[in-house]
């Protein structure tokens, strides 16, 4: 994809994908990584409240909107004719030591698919699957990790990431 480090963590609705993410996110933190992360969405966002001066300005017609304040800031762009693809939204992250995607699971991206026994699906697994979180036993020729021991998921990220 580019020479930026990703994984992407993938999986079913509701297969733990977020709750994951809570958990290694603040160890790789702890780790001195910066991380940054990706959520795809299925549904349209809206990041802005109606009737605020941004909103107002975007709904005029704005293309790109920058919401900003003393400890943050947030770059709002419409894409109405040209949906915004993983390349070109992975190019917007800067001074991060990784990115974590949560979705894009058809993306051809190094990735981590969750799976929970619970869901009764299929593994997603494709010829970029690295590994398979999963709180059951599993048999395939790929790693498989505890999902419920973030700290051996963030070592399985590290190893793979930051080989040494």
């Amino acid at each position: 994809m580019n020479s930026k480090k990703i994984i992407g963590i993938t999986g079913y609705s509701g297969c733990g994908k977020t709750t994951l993410l809570k958990k290694i996110i603040p160890l790789m933190v702890l780790q001195n990584i910066k991380v940054g992360s990706l959520k795809h969405a299925h549904h349209d966002i809206e990041l802005d409240i109606p009737g605020k001066d941004s909103y107002e300005l975007r709904k005029a017609g704005a293309q790109q909107t920058i919401i900003a304040c003393d400890k943050r800031y947030a770059l709002i762009k419409e894409t109405p004719d040209i949906p915004a693809n993983l390349k070109t939204l992975i190019n917007q992250f800067t001074d991060v030591d990784v990115i974590l995607v949560e979705g894009f699971k058809d993306e051809q991206m190094p990735k981590i698919m969750c799976h929970r026994e619970k869901n009764q699906k299929p593994l997603f697994v494709d010829d970029f699957t690295i590994a398979i979180a999963s709180d059951e036993p599993l048999i395939t020729s790929l790693p498989v990790l505890d999902i419920n021991q973030p700290e051996q998921i963030v070592n399985f990220i590290n190893s793979y990431l930051f080989k040494c």
